[in-house]
């Protein structure tokens, strides 16, 4: 295995997304249907790009080794080198990002018509961003995640940006200048650990925090790194512009942003902590996280149910899952990793699907909740799919969502945290108090008006695959905990 096979989907995704705007532009100058060459053409980058994550994995799971260290230097000690690191966790996260990518392009493509100025060049980032996630997921050192995790933030932005609204672009600007704060923190971080131990490589880093006898200055460079990843990850009191990016972008921007570069992030943050920072006693950081994690999901969820714009609803709701996310973190056990893993999953498609669900709401102008009375009735499809991914937000069994918080939970109760499950399951009720408020709406109060509406059968059909997969994982949660059996040999205690 060398570096073209683990850049290969990457590859794959540059390559399509350099030819989507010259191949969309001469297709509309023919008698070819845009959208059917958009969904064809999405669908055979994800194919190709699948098929290159398939050999991978086929080859990482054939061999001995619970990792693969691939490095462009004869060593990965080298100074400067880059190193990808292939391994159970990345593995299970770029076939996340597939499958979760996939439909939300899929969703975009039928939600931006081809037709529309432009609409090449947001086809062009969608790929592009999946394909910068996937190198950052398989990176194996600081500066390469670094170089690619920022790729994908920049992408990030012009996507929020690309209806040119007023609202659009301020939030863009918002969100570019915590990018921007997040990256100076990170640089310094990574100029003090390069300058403290010589490398930037993970194994390298770990081993001067293990061996040194005074790792303070050390200690002191990942508080910057990880505060730059804390506001890229949206963690309260840093999450101000996730809400106001999510509004003002696409229904689908947002549908794929909250599904791979929300999940991204944290991911960013549970290698870093997870990888290196551990054992705990080289520096205990489990409270502190749990105390953001406390911080997070009270937060999202408080400033949820005081929203009346249901997209602006769902945008908390992704701040309140990173709160989540963080409980099963400070638990560095088998099941808490597997639980994390199992809810980015669960979580990228709620979010996504929910969002999916509001842009069918609001490409017919319907936008808060008074908007949305008697809806259950006009849009019968529509609707249930909502009820769907509210159930398993707020955790109800047979939906996916219950076997990911009832994992997460249960991770911390043998910790010195136990106290974050009960805070998680009180959260969990506030969370299902103001999906219910949704759904009251949606078939208790009347119509606001008696105009005959045509739900838009197109959209339904990713919406409705993301609401399989969900009642799946539900019924059969070991689909995906299967993959994720050998992941205590991911915890390098």
């Amino acid at each position: 295995m060398n570096i073209v096979d683990v850049l290969l989907p990457t590859i794959v995704f540059t390559v399509c997304s350099i030819l989507t705007v010259p191949l969309l532009r001469f297709v509309r100058k023919t008698k070819l249907d845009p959208q059917r060459f958009m969904v064809a053409w999405i669908l055979l980058t994800f194919s190709v790009a699948a098929f290159s994550v398939f050999r991978l994995a086929t080859e990482y799971f054939g061999q001995s080794q619970s990792f693969l260290q691939i490095s462009s230097a004869d060593t990965i000690l080298a100074p400067l080198s880059t190193v990808f690191l292939v391994d159970t966790v990345s593995v299970y996260m770029v076939i996340a990002y597939l499958v979760v990518g996939s439909i939300s392009c899929l969703y975009a493509v039928l939600h931006v018509s081809p037709k529309e100025n432009l609409s090449e060049r947001y086809y062009a980032l969608l790929l592009i961003v999946t394909g910068t996630v996937i190198a950052a997921t398989f990176s194996g050192d600081l500066l390469t995640l670094f170089i690619f995790w920022e790729a994908t933030a920049a992408g990030s932005c012009f996507l929020v940006a690309y209806k040119k609204s007023r609202e659009s672009l301020e939030s863009a600007l918002k969100y570019l200048v915590m990018v921007i704060i997040a990256s100076g923190f990170i640089i310094y971080g990574l100029s003090l650990i390069y300058g403290l131990t010589g490398s930037l490589n993970f194994w390298a880093v770990k081993e001067v925090l293990l061996t040194t006898g005074n790792p303070q200055l050390l200690l002191i460079a990942f508080a910057f790194i990880l505060a730059g990843y804390a506001i890229e990850t949206a963690i309260v009191p840093f999450h101000m512009w996730m809400p106001d990016a999510y509004t003002a972008a696409p229904d689908s921007a947002s549908a794929f942003l909250s599904a791979i570069v929300d999940q991204g992030s944290y991911y960013v943050l549970l290698r870093v902590l997870l990888f290196i920072l551990i054992p705990t006693a080289v520096v205990d950081w489990r409270f502190t996280v749990a105390i953001f994690s406390v911080l997070t999901m009270t937060a999202g969820n408080l400033f949820a149910l005081a929203q009346q714009n249901v997209k602006r609803m769902i945008s908390y709701v992704c701040i309140a899952d990173i709160g989540y996310n963080l409980i099963a973190l400070t638990s560095i056990t088998a099941i808490g990793l597997m639980g994390n893993l199992f809810f980015f999953f669960v979580a990228a498609m709620e979010t996504a699907l929910a969002f999916m669900v509001i842009g069918v709401f609001n490409k017919m102008g319907f936008k808060t909740l008074e908007d949305l009375s008697g809806m259950g009735r006009k849009m019968p499809l529509t609707s249930f799919a909502f009820v769907c991914v509210a159930l398993s937000f707020s955790g109800v069994p047979l939906f996916a969502g219950f076997i990911a918080k009832y994992m997460v939970f249960t991770s911390v109760l043998q910790s010195s945290v136990a106290w974050l499950a009960l805070i998680g399951v009180c959260n969990s009720v506030l969370q299902s108090a103001y999906f219910l408020r949704v759904i009251h709406y949606f078939y208790a109060k009347p119509p606001k008006n008696d105009l005959d509406i045509k739900e838009p059968r197109k959209l339904l059909v990713p919406i409705y695959c993301l609401v399989i997969i969900i009642v799946v994982l539900g019924l059969y949660p070991d689909l995906v905990l299967n993959l994720l059996s050998s992941v205590a040999t991911f915890l390098p205690v």
